[in-house]
């Protein structure tokens, strides 16, 4: 809880003519009164946003990573990857907040014998649970997309280059059931698991694409 406004009024001082030992006249009396009922005055208080034993995820920029060592190499990447692909390869690590330190740090409690057990990042690297399965789910749907705009491709490709539409393993029959399984059954399969163990946005884009093309490889290929 943090208190948004000081007392209007300041603090009371009139429990201070008691503490002195002064006679309890009703002189006295009236001339406490308006003191002890500035102390009356409820302070304002604004609930934060993240709370104690709030359940969070912590965004953590690795020091390296092979792709963003690679994007480096172009030009257009010279000074840096940009903010949403960094985000996208940031390791996340799961807890609740246990407290506040230094710098502003939200303090994240992992299970027992997680590594590391404790960490602590500033807020804007707190992701609450319905934003990070907003994101997983995102990720998951782009992997679909990505994985279905290469099967697409490759069929497109066998077409033109002379397999029949009708009949064979480039049958657009065989197409529609793949594209089925890959919504209905193989996307969500894939992307809960990347939820559920914390994997990054870049890996979860890559695990659905992977086992939907997995899938594709089996079905048209000999």
């Amino acid at each position: 809880w943090v208190a948004i406004a000081p007392p209007a009024a300041g603090f009371a001082v009139g429990s201070a003519t008691a503490s002195r030992g002064s006679d309890e006249t009703g002189e006295a009396k009236q001339r406490l009164a308006p003191a002890e009922g500035r102390n009356t005055v409820p302070l304002p208080f604004e609930r934060t946003a993240l709370q104690l034993g709030d359940r969070v995820a912590a965004r953590v920029h690795p020091e390296s990573h092979p792709v963003l060592g690679l994007l480096k190499m172009f030009p257009a990447f010279t000074g840096g990857a940009p903010e949403w692909i960094r985000v996208s390869f940031a390791e996340i690590y799961t807890g609740r907040i246990a407290g506040v330190v230094r710098r502003s740090r939200f303090l994240v409690q992992r299970p027992s014998g997680a590594m590391p057990e404790r960490i602590a990042v500033g807020e804007s690297l707190l992701v609450i649970p319905r934003e990070r399965a907003k994101e997983i789910t995102i990720a998951g749907l782009i992997g679909l997309a990505a994985a279905v705009t290469i099967g697409c491709v490759i069929h497109v490709g066998s077409w033109v280059c002379g397999y029949s539409m009708d009949h064979g393993l480039r049958a657009w029959p065989l197409l529609v059931g793949w594209l089925t399984l890959a919504v209905v059954f193989i996307a969500p399969l894939s992307t809960g698991p990347c939820y559920v163990f914390a994997n990054s946005r870049a890996t979860t884009v890559c695990v659905v694409a992977w086992m939907n093309l997995l899938l594709y490889q089996d079905l048209f290929f000999e």
